[in-house]
């Protein structure tokens, strides 16, 4: 059985709203929604920059995982990096990405399947008429039964 996970909380709270004196001058915290963003109660809101940057360094020194404070502030990890520097590092050579968003390129895509039409389209291509028939019985079966798992495909030649 699983525990629940650690409520965290805003260091030394006892009012709702703070003021705090940084280089650029005096800002105001909501240290209610802070509290709530850092445990994931965050919905359809935001935190000021200022709030997130504080919310962050109370996570960063409880040790979590800063794709989870990314997360739960609303800010992205360059962001994180340029507030902290040299504190946002990921874990390994593995678990780091390399910017970029595209998917690597799969050699099974075969012409004639519904896959090979979106390789046609992701390419810029006009789809062959294979590829376009293919897609046409995917849809129909879609259509029909509410998803693409299952749906017949005619013989596939390499793309």
């Amino acid at each position: 059985m699983t525990s629940a996970p650690e409520w965290i909380s805003v260091p030394r709270m006892t009012v709702p709203t703070v003021w705090l004196a940084t280089p650029d001058g005096l800002v105001s915290l909501d240290l209610i929604a802070i509290e709530l963003a850092m445990n994931g109660r965050r919905k359809r809101w935001t935190l000021s920059q200022d709030e997130a940057r504080y919310a962050a360094r109370v996570m960063l020194d409880r040790k979590v995982p800063y794709s989870v404070i990314a997360s739960r502030v609303g800010v992205n990890t360059n962001t994180l990096r340029a507030w902290f520097p040299g504190e946002i590092e990921p874990a390994d050579d593995r678990s780091a990405r390399s910017g970029s968003r595209k998917a690597a390129p799969t050699s099974d895509v075969k012409c004639g399947t519904r896959r090979g039409y979106g390789r046609h389209h992701q390419r810029g291509e006009v789809p062959c008429r294979p590829c376009k028939d293919a897609n046409a019985m995917a849809d129909r079966y879609y259509r029909k039964h509410g998803t693409y798992l299952g749906a017949p495909e005619p013989s596939a030649v390499a793309l």
